[in-house]
């Protein structure tokens, strides 16, 4: 696991507070689950929880599942009265089935191998009950890997705290469209600054890709939105 969802799992949580803007999302899924008819929510890669609150609010019959110990006690402490679990979307087990499964944050991301996003949506398909809507969002091959920065940089000011993320991307290509992504934290509370290193290999997909990956697995595509890098895809399960 990227040290980013643990040993950092403080730094996610203040910085990408900033970054995401969690209220949109929520909007965005909200909408597709009252089409659906969807009450009762699994988020797979929930992390910190900060989707959580508005799913409750919204009425949803929430659960949030993370691999990450560190990240669920951060989502425990900031929403107690939430339903969390920790588990891997590879291997989920549920007695209850759900209306709907969401992975967001382009959590799906870091299913790198081909088997792994076979396990993955054969795992989400049995915590589905028939006809269960998958919504999960995913970076667009095309679009990272024509416009793939080998070098970036971030900033982030949260109350008296400033965040800085310098990145360095490299093609990997190992299986499928993969990227090999290298980061430094940088964190100053103004009395004194950390720094923080973080390796990863993210995979991003075609549309083609994953419609084939869904159809292999016992789900019908139903939709398939693109927004600057990222696909976001909705599906049946049949």
């Amino acid at each position: 696991m990227t040290k980013l969802y643990s040993k950092l799992a403080h730094v996610y949580h203040e910085m990408y507070q900033s970054i995401f803007d969690y209220g949109r999302e929520f909007r965005r899924f909200d909408s597709i689950f009252k089409k659906h008819a969807c009450n009762r929510v699994l988020e797979i890669g929930c992390g910190a929880g900060d989707l959580a609150p508005l799913f409750l609010a919204g009425g949803y019959d929430y659960t949030g599942v993370d691999v990450s110990a560190e990240m669920l006690r951060i989502a425990r402490s900031e929403v107690p009265s939430a339903r969390f679990v920790q588990g891997d979307m590879r291997r989920l087990s549920f007695r209850r089935k759900f209306d709907a499964v969401l992975i967001g944050g382009r959590s799906f991301t870091y299913m790198t191998t081909n088997q792994d996003v076979r396990s993955a949506l054969q795992s989400t398909g049995n915590a589905l009950k028939s006809g269960g809507i998958l919504v999960f969002d995913n970076f667009d091959a095309e679009a990272i890997f024509k416009n793939l920065r080998n070098r970036f940089h971030e900033r982030v000011v949260k109350g008296s705290k400033t965040f800085v993320r310098q990145s360095e991307t490299s093609m990997n290509l190992k299986a499928g469209w993969t990227w090999n992504w290298n980061a430094t934290y940088i964190v100053d509370d103004g009395r004194r600054k950390r720094t923080f290193h973080d390796h990863s290999v993210l995979r991003a997909f075609t549309r083609d890709e994953l419609r084939l990956f869904l159809v292999l697995t016992g789900f019908t595509p139903l939709k398939s939105i693109r927004r600057s890098a990222t696909i976001l895809i909705v599906a049946r399960r049949t």
